[in-house]
């Protein structure tokens, strides 16, 4: 794996994977060295999103100021406190950082046109342990000691979060795991996309989607998509739609789509089934189920010991509170701590949406401040050199 630092002053790091696709990822270093935790943290994108969905905006905007967590951890909260070190991967399909800020001849890299054969198992085996390494040789490079990391998660990149977790390799890596609506159990969902997802059979043949594309040719779908992720009283209509604009400009693979209309079908997490039309006809028969041999990650939760912060929206359609308390009750950690944003909660008034964890108008006042002290408080006491 290569690691390679392209820009000193905004701070880009090039990942390569083990079967070549480069990634990116943006790193924001402290200056104050001296008020660092010695725990880096990740911020990880969900499934058809890029780094705006938990690092909105540019540095030193309005928008990165009030709507992006890296900002938020990177300056030590509100009050100026231990700063982290934050770093913000794009997986592969994203371009927003070699577009907007890289001008490079990458070659093969995350947005090439040859992506449709791809899903979330190469996130897990190929891009998650690529980034890790990244960061911990760059550690060793700056002669810090290799810390445990955190993960932070948004939806599908909470879900990486468990996967990576529930092996002895990420047991190790994790200091610490922060889900934001992240669905384990696919038994409780409720949004008209997962209708979608569950008829989109899984085939020989894939393609590249782009979600942006999709939503602005598409008032209709645009609507819906508004009020399926969000809770309209709890998000700007115009921010929603810069956010579209930003984080959704991505180009991914069918594939992946199509094994999240795997888990809706069968209730499962699970890797994408080397014969899929015979897992969808025989999944139910326990023998023919072990003969197809395909990984459960919802079944082997039990496996992940590392502590857990999970956030759940009450108005969230794609990841319902029950999603998320599913993989609070079956992980095996000691250490965990679950919050549920509705209007009876002790800290907001209002019912939170999928996407109001990081678009919402309070995000900064009610979110960002509860991962905040949860790091802090689960954070080696040393600080950086």
């Amino acid at each position: 794996m290569e690691n390679q630092r392209y820009d000193k002053k905004k701070e880009f790091y090039k990942v390569t994977t083990t079967d070549n696709f480069v990634l990116w990822m943006r790193r924001y270093k402290p200056r104050d060295e001296q008020n660092v935790s010695r725990n880096p943290v990740v911020l990880c994108h969900g499934l058809l999103a890029n780094k705006h969905s938990l690092d909105f905006g540019e540095e030193g905007t309005d928008e990165w100021n009030n709507y992006s967590l890296a900002a938020f951890l990177y300056k030590g909260g509100k009050n100026n406190d231990v700063k982290f070190d934050v770093w913000v991967p794009e997986l592969r399909g994203r371009r927003s950082y070699v577009e907007h800020n890289l001008e490079l001849d990458m070659g093969k890299t995350g947005f090439n046109s040859d992506m449709r054969h791809w899903c979330f198992d190469d996130y897990v085996d190929k891009d998650v342990p690529a980034i890790i390494q990244t960061i911990k040789k760059t550690y060793v490079e700056e002669k810090n000691f290799p810390s445990k990391i955190f993960w932070v998660g948004m939806s599908m990149g909470g879900m990486l979060g468990y996967a990576h977790g529930e092996t002895e390799q990420g047991s190790n890596d994790f200091k610490g795991v922060v889900t934001i609506g992240s669905p384990v159990a696919f038994e409780y969902n409720k949004a008209n996309i997962i209708k979608f997802a569950k008829v989109i059979a899984p085939r020989r043949f894939y393609f590249n989607v782009n979600l942006r594309s999709v939503l602005e040719v598409n008032p209709k779908i645009m609507k819906s998509f508004i009020y399926q992720g969000s809770n309209p009283d709890n998000i700007d209509e115009k921010l929603l739609k810069r956010y579209v604009e930003l984080g959704f400009d991505n180009t991914v693979s069918s594939k992946i789509i199509s094994q999240f209309g795997v888990f809706f079908r069968h209730n499962d997490f699970c890797r994408f089934p080397r014969y899929p039309w015979a897992y969808d006809f025989f999944d139910k028969i326990p023998f023919v189920r072990k003969k197809l041999g395909v990984f459960s990650w919802k079944k082997n939760l039990f496996k992940f010991k590392n502590p857990l912060l999970a956030l759940a929206g009450a108005a969230d359609k794609e990841a319902p509170p029950e999603e998320v308390k599913y993989a609070v009750g079956h992980v095996s950690s000691k250490d965990i701590t679950y919050y549920e944003f509705s209007r009876f909660s002790s800290f907001t008034d209002i019912d939170y949406g999928h996407l109001d964890f990081h678009l919402g108008p309070r995000v900064r006042d009610e979110v960002y401040p509860l991962i905040y002290e949860w790091l802090k408080k689960h954070s080696d006491k040393e600080t950086l050199k």
